[in-house]
């Protein structure tokens, strides 16, 4: 039965979370996966050696290599972006452990200013319905006065490299909620060039393909007919292939591919997560959500939008795209740990919920420049229940 994240209980099985077999110190974890989680990952693999005494490894493949891998048995802990329903082993857990944003990402030469784009033109840009950076549809929507939410901040103490150092993290209700502080309304003017659009996409399996296409079918169905697919060219509106897309549609494998290439051509467009950008000094567009609102590609529009969605059994969430949420930015989501109810070896099972215990709690507030969201409130909750499960 699904249950409305408003409604989780908020009793956390935090006894579970730690119970279970002694863990031995120095246990190597490898995992490998979605590239979604991998700035994450990266950014909080010292910290967690030092709480811990383990480590692990995490290879950057794309969600398809993530689930493949884990039912090879090559990984200990798996990652996709997307449900892996199909999992060889029946003890097979989804723990949607962080969660931050997809940006828009482009390079416009002469174009300094921050974009502003809605549902139906992103998906006009990624069907090669629309073009130009100069079709009007564009320019009317970057030249009007916007109103976006600003988000209260509040500073957090932790620790990272040993000594305690100070964070600033979005503010956050009892529920887990990001509090908007203010709106803010911004008459925008943007000039923009005569130059074709070179859309960049991810030509490998991909759950930010799988994030973004089900963003498309849901936001602006209209225009992007098929369903959300993995494959970005099965989503795909069109005929990738033809003869008019050549060399306006160019593919790369992992947002490591993808976010350079678009930074080495003039006129691309990339949708990647967040971090990303700031990488390869890319710009970022804000997003129109349902409220009218233009929302940032951060951690807390996309805490804001997670509020409504609706957890299930399997420990997967079902993501409300009709969301009025005033603050929320819809292009975002969770990404899924891949992990077992049974593990072989209890002490490597015993170091895995110690890896997601620390993820949960600790990593999103020591990098908060990675824009994953800090996950309170409900989702923490639930989390904790599936971490519980985790032997």
């Amino acid at each position: 039965m699904k249950k409305s994240l408003a409604v989780v209980a908020v009793a956390a099985l935090l006894s579970g979370i730690f119970a279970g077999p002694a863990q031995a110190k120095d246990v190597k974890l490898t995992g490998g996966g979605a590239t979604f989680a991998a700035p994450i990952l990266d950014a909080c693999k010292g910290e967690f050696a030092s709480a811990s005494g383990d480590s692990y490894s995490y290879a950057s493949l794309g969600s398809g290599a993530g689930r493949s891998g884990w039912d090879k048995g090559d990984y200990d802990f798996g990652w996709s972006d997307t449900p892996h329903l199909t999992a060889k082993d029946v003890n097979t857990m989804h723990i949607p452990v962080v969660a931050a944003p997809v940006a828009i990402m482009y390079n416009i030469p002469g174009v300094d200013e921050q974009l502003n784009l809605t549902p139906e033109i992103i998906a006009g840009i990624f069907s090669r319905q629309i073009t130009n950076w100069n079709d009007p549809k564009i320019t009317a929507e970057n030249n009007k006065t916007i109103k976006t939410p600003i988000f209260k901040k509040t500073k957090v103490t932790t620790k990272v490299k040993g000594k305690k150092v100070t964070k600033t993290i979005t503010a956050k209700d009892k529920s887990g909620n990001p509090i908007v502080d203010s709106y803010t309304e911004e008459k925008v003017a943007i000039d923009f060039p005569k130059l074709p659009i070179v859309i960049v996409y991810r030509n490998d399996s991909s759950g930010t393909s799988g994030i973004f296409t089900n963003y498309l079918a849901a936001a602006a169905p209209s225009i992007w007919t098929k369903p959300g697919n993995n494959d970005f060219t099965a989503s795909f509106p069109g005929v990738i292939t033809d003869a008019a897309n050549f060399g306006s549609v160019q593919g790369g494998k992992g947002s490591e591919q993808t976010a350079p290439l678009t930074a080495r051509i003039a006129g691309a467009i990339t949708y990647a997560e967040a971090n990303y950008a700031k990488s390869n000094g890319l710009k970022v567009a804000k997003v129109k959500n349902n409220a009218g609102n233009y929302v940032e590609p951060g951690a807390a529009g996309v805490s804001a939008f997670l509020g409504s969605a609706t957890t299930n059994p399997n420990g997967t969430l079902t993501l409300d795209y009709k969301s009025t949420n005033p603050a929320a930015y819809l292009l975002g989501s969770t990404s899924y740990a891949l992990v077992s109810s049974s593990y072989k070896d209890p002490v490597k099972g015993a170091a895995v919920k110690g890896l997601m215990t620390y993820i949960l709690n600790e990593c999103a507030k020591k990098f908060p420049a990675t824009e994953f969201a800090v996950i309170d409130g409900p989702l923490k909750t639930f989390n904790e229940a599936q971490i519980a499960k985790i032997k």
